[in-house]
């Protein structure tokens, strides 16, 4: 006979399995230090490519202004000047994804602690089955 208990359990553990499960399963692998890090080098790496993309619009934008001026630039100050806004833009983006990890990581955590949950009450439901 059919275990309506277990039958509810069970599709619901399939259903966060396939959805959302996917991805915390995946998450719940990685300590949080290791997956934090894992992050921040990626969105370094993001950030990095994407200022690069960034300025080489601009100086396309603006390249005939600085071929006209190229003997007057100062092209130490230009670089700082691009440095400092590359720092900004990095500090403001990895403390975002900072957090934004962090909270990735506490959620699966806690989503994955239900899961388990949800399989020790499914061992104990098939246990007594097993007894009846």
């Amino acid at each position: 006979m059919l275990n309506q208990e277990k039958v509810i359990l069970m599709t619901r553990m399939a259903s966060y399995e396939s959805g959302k499960g996917k991805d915390h399963l995946r998450i719940g692998r990685y300590f949080r230090s290791d997956y934090v890090a894992l992050s921040l080098i990626k969105a370094i790496f993001s950030i990095t490519i994407s200022f690069i993309f960034g300025v080489a619009i601009y100086v396309y934008y603006h390249f005939e202004e600085y071929m006209a001026n190229i003997y007057e630039l100062d092209f130490l100050e230009l670089g700082r000047q691009f440095g400092k806004y590359y720092l900004i833009l990095l500090v403001v983006y990895v403390a975002i994804s900072y957090i934004v990890c962090m909270a990735q990581y506490i959620n699966a955590r806690v989503n994955i602690g239900r899961y388990k949950s949800s399989l020790k009450k499914l061992r104990k439901i098939n246990k007594a089955q097993k007894e009846d």
